[in-house]
């Protein structure tokens, strides 16, 4: 009987790699590799949804936009998740603009095929809706970070998600930039940047912040970023306990 190949690439997304052996063999043909580009919109809000994605080395925010045309990033996706939800919730027009914002891989399906195969209500249907919990958790979390917490917070909260999304201690973005899916000044960016690299948590030069005391930045965060991960590990290992080969 063919098994998982350790080296496919796809299963660095863990989701997939959570699905077991025969489901995931199963879609496996489903599921297309694709580059992402930073910057690269894969769909505007209110747009109709062809494909969800699985990131694997890529990652993705859901950013939410004003009619004043401000936008606050309420949710990101990396090698944890997957982007569009909406699929399976009976309408493929997301609310959310979604954009690439970190170069790489993911692996798409053609909506219509992860429908199918979603209303089959087996092993995929289940880790679905089981990330679909997780990903509100976070979406309102972040409402409540962003509106109760310190910028300095907010800042070890984005950081963290962002390294354990990513892999990486090393993240490319601009003040101005992280001020932007904050929704908050950059000046105040700047300066809780300011305060974390005073204290060793981080390390900034032009366009780069370096994590370099995860500890600390975890012990200066906000309860949100504890709570967000505590319900994505808690989903995972509930649903590997209940459906791993």
């Amino acid at each position: 009987m063919p098994k998982k190949d350790t080296t496919d690439e796809a299963l660095l997304n863990q989701l997939l790699a959570a699905l077991p052996e025969s489901e995931y063999l199963k879609i496996r043909p489903s599921l297309e590799r694709v580059e992402l580009e930073r910057g690269q919109v894969l769909w505007e809000a209110e747009e109709l949804n062809q494909h969800i994605y699985f990131p694997a080395t890529a990652m993705i925010c859901m950013l939410y936009e004003t009619v004043s045309g401000q936008s606050i990033e309420v949710g990101m996706i990396g090698r944890n998740g997957l982007v569009g939800i909406a699929t399976f919730m009976g309408d493929a027009d997301l609310l959310h603009r979604v954009v690439v914002e970190r170069s790489g891989s993911a692996f798409r399906m053609k909506g219509s095929d992860a429908l199918e195969e979603f209303s089959e209500s087996g092993d995929f249907q289940d880790i679905l809706m089981c990330y679909t919990q997780s990903l509100i958790t976070q979406i309102s979390q972040t409402a409540v970070c962003n509106q109760l917490h310190s910028v300095d917070q907010q800042l070890c909260r984005w950081l963290l998600m962002n390294h354990d999304h990513q892999q990486t201690s090393v993240f490319l973005m601009t003040h101005d930039q992280i001020a932007s899916l904050l929704g908050v000044r950059r000046e105040s960016v700047s300066l809780a940047a300011s305060h974390l690299q005073d204290r060793g948590l981080i390390k900034c030069t032009r366009g780069k912040i370096e994590l370099v005391d995860r500890d600390g930045l975890e012990a200066s965060s906000c309860e949100c970023y504890g709570i967000v991960k505590m319900q994505y590990d808690r989903m995972l290992s509930k649903y590997i306990k209940a459906h791993g080969d």
